[in-house]
């Protein structure tokens, strides 16, 4: 598969705020994932809304269903049980849907362990090992291409891509950045753009930060690289260290806030375009009406 750049391609919007949203608790370390054990109609019921809303591609929720979040909380021996629920439940809703566009599942993958803190990164052997355990196990589902997500050093980055390489399933990868729009450990896009082209990545991403800073980062990739590129970027509410995300006002000018940046994105040439925490169909519904020129 590709994605083509005379083309937008929305993605969904949040999955674990979403879950907060509508009332079930996303506490650490487990975060989304919980609701996977425990209500995982629940996520079928978010993903038949970012369909329905317009959202061409939907996100499994395996986000933090690696072996090593999991054995936190003494379930490490449900990684695959709960790596293939992950997916088979986005299969549900998308056959459910009845949309007669092609709907793709992205396989999500991220850090090992916080994706804000590259200082806590494991040792080289850890990142293989694990990524590829994910990797290989979600690589037998139904996933149409892997979302290697939220990673902020280019180590972790290359760690997770060899890992799905091997896979033969193709892939895209998305970075979080700091306030300037450069990766957050302090690499630079020049070298991580130029390390990723060599697996032949399906786009390069940004993702959850403040909209203007995502404008920051796309505007040094897409000096960069000819790959298609885009960002999803945060909405309402802030990171909470114990719920995972603090809900602020949510009103509906920042819904519109949000369009016009997307916008934005678009005029630099994005073909991507999402929403990350904080975000929800309503989001979705708003930037799916975008068009190229």
């Amino acid at each position: 598969m590709q994605f083509l750049k005379n083309k937008i391609y929305y993605l969904d919007g949040a999955t674990g705020t979403e879950i907060n949203r509508r009332g079930f608790p996303t506490k650490l370390p487990l975060w989304s994932a919980q609701v996977l054990f425990d209500k995982p109609d629940l996520l079928k019921d978010i993903y038949l809304d970012y369909i329905k809303s317009g959202a061409d591609i939907i996100t499994t929720n395996t986000f933090r269903t690696q072996r090593r979040t999991l054995a936190k909380v003494g379930l490490e021996n449900e990684t695959e049980r709960i790596n293939r629920l992950a997916v088979d439940i986005a299969v549900q809703a998308r056959q459910e849907s009845g949309a007669k566009r092609h709907i793709y599942i992205a396989g999500c993958m991220t850090t090992l362990e916080d994706c804000y803190r590259p200082d806590l990164i494991p040792p080289q052997t850890e990142l293989d090992m694990e990524h590829s355990e994910q990797a290989e196990i979600l690589a037998k589902t139904p996933i149409d291409f892997f979302l290697l997500e939220t990673f902020n050093s280019i180590k972790e980055a290359v760690s997770a891509t060899k890992a799905v390489e091997k896979t033969g399933k193709p892939f895209a990868i998305s970075f979080v950045t700091d306030t300037n729009g450069d990766i957050l450990n302090g690499d630079k896009w020049e070298d991580a753009i130029k390390e990723l082209e060599k697996f032949k990545p399906l786009a390069i991403l940004v993702n959850c930060v403040p909209g203007h800073i995502a404008t920051k980062a796309l505007e040094k990739i897409a000096k960069l690289t000819n790959l298609p590129f885009g960002a999803y970027a945060n909405g309402s509410g802030e990171v909470d260290d114990e719920e995972g995300w603090k809900w602020k006002s949510d009103e509906t000018h920042l819904i519109d806030e949000y369009s016009k940046t997307c916008t934005d994105w678009i005029t630099l040439g994005a073909t991507i375009i999402g929403g990350c925490c904080g975000t929800n169909h309503e989001y979705t519904c708003a930037y799916s009406r975008l068009k190229k020129d």
